[in-house]
């Protein structure tokens, strides 16, 4: 990890322990929303901004973490905390599997593939009513009991997302990290070096759906339901949002995004909140068309004219 990083997560730390107790308390479930999409945008990230793999069915994976906590809390009475593990060990496990399938397919087929495992996965959920509880969802146990649970939830779900984001930094500089880029930019070129592309596709394809499967652990467990919507395509469409926004491929793109899409649109509910779906895709589109590098292009545009202003001051 470099210096910036660093500063970036302990200020995340530090702003995020001081919330809940200089912001109204709708504001911790907000933050909380907001944890969960860092957590599972990173995964996705991973997936395709690092290993260039397009995935359009990363959703499932949430899915498969969540119920899979909540299931295994029902019926064997397994910590919530051990919860998250295991959805992030589900959701890991069908990565690999889905991966090892995935191998030899490429761009749109990609596509089509994992966007019908998620389909299968939603409707699996939806039919097995008796195991899943079907379309109105399965309780599931929070962290702690008490009338500190939302607060103790809202932490774990800080300490997740920042986890989340160490180890995408330390991925992302490291050799590991060189490898998927090298996936990502010339598959071709990266076999004819020595890269194990095959494994390197499976790792981060693997490492992106665990995360995802943690997400979805953490979100069935702070607001004690897990449901099918967890996983439509409806949700998939803001996960691309989010990443598009705040910077494919980068370190702080997924953090940034979630944080536009969900505290802006939580900002702009009461003052024009019928239009914030209009706004995040027009929103999207020029940055596609544009700014192909969302947020962080801009700041790496901006700053270094904001620091020459900034040593000029100093200097007069």
């Amino acid at each position: 990890m470099k210096r910036n990083e660093i500063i970036v997560a302990v200020i995340m730390i530090v702003a995020g322990l001081i919330a809940p107790w200089v912001l109204p308390s709708v504001w911790t479930t907000i933050v909380s929303i907001f944890c969960y999409y860092a957590i599972l945008t990173i995964g996705w990230n991973i997936i395709f901004g690092y290993t260039g793999l397009f995935s359009y069915g990363h959703v499932a994976f949430p899915a498969i973490g969540g119920y899979t906590s909540a299931l295994l809390a029902e019926h064997i009475g397994l910590p919530p905390l051990l919860g998250l593990l295991a959805g992030g060990l589900a959701a890991g496990l069908m990565g690999v599997l889905i991966g090892l399938l995935i191998l030899r397919v490429r761009g749109f087929y990609l596509c089509l593939v994992t966007w019908a495992f998620a389909e299968v996965v939603n409707v699996v959920i939806k039919a097995e009513h008796e195991i899943t509880g079907g379309t109105g969802g399965f309780l599931a146990p929070s962290y702690v009991s008490g009338p500190n649970a939302e607060l103790v939830g809202y932490f774990i779900g800080l300490g997740l997302m920042t986890l989340a984001f160490v180890v995408s930094a330390i991925l992302y500089h490291s050799r590991w990290g060189l490898y998927l880029f090298a996936v990502r930019d010339d598959i071709d070129a990266a076999e004819s070096m020595g890269v194990k592309t095959r494994f390197w596709k499976v790792f981060g394809f693997t490492a992106g759906c665990a995360w995802a499967g943690v997400a979805g652990a953490f979100y069935a467990h702070y607001f004690n339901l897990v449901d099918p919507s967890i996983g439509g395509l409806d949700e998939m469409g803001k996960v691309c949002l989010i990443v598009i926004i705040g910077g494919l491929g980068t370190v702080y793109g997924p953090i940034l995004g979630s944080f536009f899409v969900v505290i802006v649109a939580e900002l702009l509910r009461g003052w024009m909140g019928g239009y914030s779906l209009l706004i995040f895709a027009t929103i999207m589109i020029l940055a596609v068309r544009f700014v192909r590098g969302g947020f962080m292009e801009i700041i790496q545009v901006v700053s270094p004219h904001l620091k020459n202003k900034y040593l000029a001051l100093i200097g007069k």
